[in-house]
């Protein structure tokens, strides 16, 4: 217990020292207009979005029973993106009332996430094995992107700017007033998902002995799905696509943690996601003079190397 507590309160000061790097980064006072309606933004955003994909990850990685789940892989980013394109396509120009335009991307992000979501759970439910997951989430990943292909194809020149702007991911693009909402969304999920703690842990080991134990499987799973696909899709929505966080950042939670059990992990998790995020998000931004590399990029180079890794060290 005492390794554990110590591991967590290194993961705090990490991802203390992250804020302060980032925050302080530059000669700009922290009261000054660029730092509260740019910098301020975007730093809680890589926060929001690193606690929000992580925790989702972990609980998809549960439910089905796969390492390889989390957000990306498993079609739910591919399939906000998809509801997204769609949404950019249409409005352009976005609404005249800006909580509309946030409100509306929100919204089908998330329909678009739970979509893939329950798509993959009937999948799993009729041919489940170790790899199915990992190929049909390649599989639609592709599907969903010739979809969004075709639309920019059909899409005027206003259109397919903002889609591509869109489609780079990061968090330079997220506004102030718009952190309250991503914050309230991150906050409901992440905080249901630790109440479903025990429920994870008895569902682990197989719908038979979850079964047993009196869980309503079918429930379970529509309730989970809802919340990672609230949770992805929302940040999909205002961030754009960010790829491998939510399967990578529960990998090395357990490996820190040297534990499966959900209510020892789901703080760890919690941390190393926002690290994570937080971490490439710096790079994006300092590892080159006057230069701004996509963070969906840096968080690929993060991420890729370790699913190969899993893949490899799992046979």
């Amino acid at each position: 217990m005492k390794k554990h507590n110590g591991i967590v309160i290194i993961l705090l000061l990490l991802s203390a020292s992250l804020f302060w790097l980032d925050f302080s980064a530059g000669d700009i006072n922290m009261k000054d207009e660029v730092f509260t309606a740019f910098r301020f933004p975007r730093v809680m955003a890589a926060a929001l979005t690193g606690i929000g994909l992580s925790v989702s990850g972990l609980a998809m990685q549960t439910l089905f029973r796969n390492p390889l789940a989390g957000p990306f892989l498993t079609g739910a980013t591919p399939g906000a993106s998809f509801a997204v394109a769609i949404f950019l396509m249409a409005f352009p120009a976005g609404f005249a009332a800006g909580w509309m335009q946030s409100a509306g991307i929100a919204a089908i992000g998330m329909a678009g996430s739970m979509a893939v979501l329950l798509l993959q759970i009937l999948i799993q439910r009729r041919h489940g094995n170790a790899f199915t997951l990992l190929i049909s989430g390649v599989l639609l990943g592709y599907l969903l992107g010739a979809g969004s292909e075709i639309l920019q194809g059909l899409a005027q020149a206003e259109q397919v700017k903002s889609f591509i702007m869109w489609g780079l991911g990061g968090f330079d693009r997220v506004q102030q007033k718009e952190i309250p909402l991503i914050g309230s969304i991150v906050a409901v999920s992440t905080a249901a998902l630790w109440f479903l703690r025990f429920k994870l842990d008895t569902y682990l080991p197989g719908d038979t002995y979850a079964t047993s134990a009196g869980m309503d499987i079918s429930k379970f799973r529509i309730i989970v799905v809802i919340l990672v696909g609230l949770t992805a899709g929302a940040i999909t929505g205002f961030c754009g696509p960010i790829g491998f966080v939510g399967m990578i950042a529960p990998h090395i939670a357990r490996g820190l943690m040297k534990s499966n059990n959900h209510g020892t992990l789901w703080l760890p998790t919690l941390l190393c996601g926002m690290t994570l995020c937080m971490l490439a998000d710096w790079v994006a931004h300092h590892a080159l003079n006057d230069i701004i590399l996509p963070t969906n990029a840096v968080c690929a180079i993060m991420g890729a190397p370790a699913v190969l890794w899993i893949i490899l060290r799992k046979k």
